[in-house]
Parts: C-alpha cells; sequence; structure tokens
C-alpha cells in the first residue's frame, strides 16, 4: 500500500498583502518580473515561498514593499528573520 502526503503552504499573508497593493496575481508577477504561474503556485500553497531563490523572494518584497519574514510559511527562517531584522 502507498501513502502520499501532500503538504499545502497556501501563503495568506502574500495573497493578502498582494491585495492590499491593488494587484491581480498577474500584475503582481508581473511587475515583480516573477513568472505568473510560479508565483500563483506560492499563494496557493503548490510551493512553497520559503524555498524560493533569494532574488525571487526580494523581487516580491520590493513590489510589495514588506519584509521577507512576512511572506516566508517555514517557521524557523521566520524566527531566523526576525532575529535579523532587529
Amino acid at each position: 500500500m502507498e501513502v502520499t502526503v501532500k503538504v499545502n503552504y497556501k501563503n495568506e499573508n502574500l495573497q493578502r498583502l498582494r491585495q492590499a497593493a491593488n494587484l491581480s496575481q498577474s500584475q503582481m508577477a508581473k511587475a515583480a518580473g516573477v513568472n505568473q504561474r510560479i508565483y500563483q503556485y506560492y499563494e496557493q500553497g503548490v510551493k512553497d515561498v520559503s524555498k524560493a531563490q533569494l532574488s525571487t523572494l526580494l523581487k516580491i518584497c520590493n513590489t510589495l514593499g514588506c519584509r521577507l519574514s512576512e511572506i516566508v510559511t517555514d517557521p524557523e527562517t521566520v524566527d531566523l528573520l526576525k532575529s535579523y531584522e532587529k
């Protein structure tokens, strides 16, 4: 018997920040210079944004005017970033 586990990293903060900036997913991806499908995957949780390249994360943060700690989902990374940002 094979068991498959799907981990979901839905990123509600990323979605909230994008909506607060009055951007659609396609507008956001274009403004950040990020592939639209990949951006959608980050928001939907298909891909974990915490595993993205640093340059991609910074493009997203610069476009949204937010801190990296506001969009990553990995608890250890969030803690490290909060300590770093002090």
